[in-house]
């Protein structure tokens, strides 16, 4: 399927100052896209211009199709999005608020209201005021009300933010319900790197303007090429190690306790746990040591000085 939102060799400038040059990415549908990047880096800059609050200086930003520079009354009609906190009427029942913003969207019907409270769990508890709601009930609620005119992208900057670890939890299996039975497309702004890690499918990291690095959070396709730190965990490993010496002794192995460790490819971990099993070495684990998402982002915004 093609990218609902797309940027295009996006720049920003401010007189002289570069404050956005050549950002590039794509967000599917039924993806939940993470937005990261210290204080100043341009990630709201970024969603600014996605929303037609501030006009780019080249490049291009489409939604759904439609361009924000060129068609833009068609192209924020697929977008829903909250900054922070939703705003809401507290003294208003939960209804009654998404009846209000649903007279500012085109054909919004008392179905969709209901639908929509029924999509965030909130159906039970329409008819209370909203003065009452936890924090994370607002949020719910918030997102229902962006949702209300059935947007293809929704755009959620810090929506875990105040939350407590339930809530938290509430909201992040909400929006992973959300982007799969709705197939809308997320983009998520956070500086909660360990909420990207559980959330997100993928992931940008924008530094001084500029996109340093996109991938996977699970990171599965850089694990399948290129070289890793495993550890293999055996019943003998001095004789595991005399064993993989002889047989590669172009590896390099440090041995700690139980474990060996080793700097190996894939195919070759494979050929490895082999050669110890077929020499009657017991292999009780191995495991890969993978890159933390926190690590990654420290890697990529100072230079890998964590």
């Amino acid at each position: 399927m093609g990218a609902v939102l797309s940027l295009k060799n996006v720049d920003k400038k401010i007189g002289k100052a570069q404050i956005i040059q050549d950002v590039s990415f794509d967000v599917y549908p039924g993806e939940i896209f993470g937005f990261l990047g210290p204080n100043g880096a341009g990630k709201t800059t970024t969603i600014r211009m996605i929303v037609g609050l501030t006009k780019m200086t080249a490049g291009d930003i489409t939604v759904n199709g439609h361009s924000i520079a060129t068609d833009y009354k068609r192209a924020i009609e697929q977008i829903g999005t909250i900054v922070e906190n939703p705003e809401l009427y507290p003294y208003l029942t939960a209804e009654k608020n998404l009846i209000h913003f649903g007279r500012m969207s085109k054909n919004v019907t008392k179905k969709d209201i209901n639908d929509r409270l029924k999509l965030v769990n909130l159906d039970y508890a329409k008819d209370q005021k909203v003065k009452t709601f936890s924090l994370g009930m607002k949020q719910r609620l918030g997102i229902a009300q962006a949702m209300l005119h059935r947007p293809k992208l929704l755009i959620l900057d810090e929506p875990t933010n105040g939350l407590d670890p339930a809530g938290i939890r509430e909201i992040r299996t909400f929006l992973r319900k959300v982007a799969k039975e709705e197939n809308v497309a997320i983009l998520i702004s956070s500086h909660l790197l360990s909420e990207i890690e559980h959330i997100c499918d993928r992931f940008a990291i924008i530094q001084e303007g500029n996109i340093t690095q996109i991938e996977s959070v699970s990171n599965e396709s850089d694990l399948k090429q290129g070289v890793h730190s495993y550890y293999i965990e055996t019943d003998n490993p001095t004789r595991a190690q005399k064993l993989i010496e002889t047989t590669f002794p172009n590896l390099t192995i440090t041995q700690q306790e139980q474990f060996i460790q080793l700097m190996l490819t894939k195919e070759e971990a494979g050929n490895i746990v082999t050669l110890l099993t077929s020499n009657d070495v017991v292999v009780y684990q191995v495991v890969l040591e993978k890159q933390s998402l926190e690590e990654r982002f420290f890697e990529a915004t100072s230079g890998g000085l964590v």
